[in-house]
């Protein structure tokens, strides 16, 4: 269980990241794409959440 949260933060984290890393190229106005700092911790919040909701 404590992999699968682990797991589940980091690959969010690394997808909030890519995004937020791509959108910054791209010059979009989305705060929370924009930056890939803010993109990262709320992508790994969502990874956490959605290993949590898969019991």
């Amino acid at each position: 269980m404590i992999v699968k949260i682990i797991l589940g933060t980091i690959i969010g984290g690394l997808v909030g990241f890519i995004i937020g890393s791509i959108f910054r190229r791209l010059g979009g106005v989305c705060p929370l794409t924009c930056n890939p700092l803010i993109s990262t911790i709320y992508f790994a919040l969502l990874g956490l959440l959605f290993v949590l909701s898969n019991k």
